[in-house]
């Protein structure tokens, strides 16, 4: 049905550790892509629920949500049977503190997870929106 819209939501994590810091990231697509761990919210769960889960499902790293960092929206267009689907996307964001766990992909969708200095991260991540997420995170990390 052509004009078709729909809306996900979506928590996802900012996962850090050290001194200086580094963050938890998963690759996708060949590498093409450098993003923050996140997926859609499931019935009933809240939002912190659903970025420790994330998290966990994405890169098998244990970790605890502190308190919320904002949330991003962005839409895209997908295809399927009967023509394109506009997506509204919102994710929330968490400050997540690292509990353990050695990163690596969980799901299929996900190539690589891993740990990458701060300050690296900042320039390789793929969304504008989430770098200004990170940035929000370093500024209320707190090593332990």
């Amino acid at each position: 049905m052509p004009g078709a819209r729909r809306r996900v939501v979506s928590a996802g994590g900012v996962v850090l550790r050290g001194d200086p810091p580094e963050v938890l990231v998963v690759s996708l697509r060949g590498g093409r892509v450098i993003t923050l761990p996140k997926g859609q919210v499931e019935p009933g769960e809240r939002y912190p629920e659903t970025a420790v889960r994330e998290v966990r499902e994405e890169t098998g790293v244990e970790a605890a949500a502190l308190f919320p960092l904002g949330k991003v929206r962005y839409y895209f267009t997908v295809r399927e049977e009967g023509g394109a689907v506009s997506v509204g996307k919102e994710v929330r964001y968490f400050l997540m503190a690292y509990r353990g766990g050695e990163p690596k992909p969980q799901l299929a969708e996900v190539e690589a997870a891993f740990f990458l200095p701060a300050e690296e991260a900042l320039e390789r991540l793929s969304y504008p929106n989430e770098r200004e997420i990170l940035r929000r995170a370093l500024l209320r990390f707190r090593p332990q």
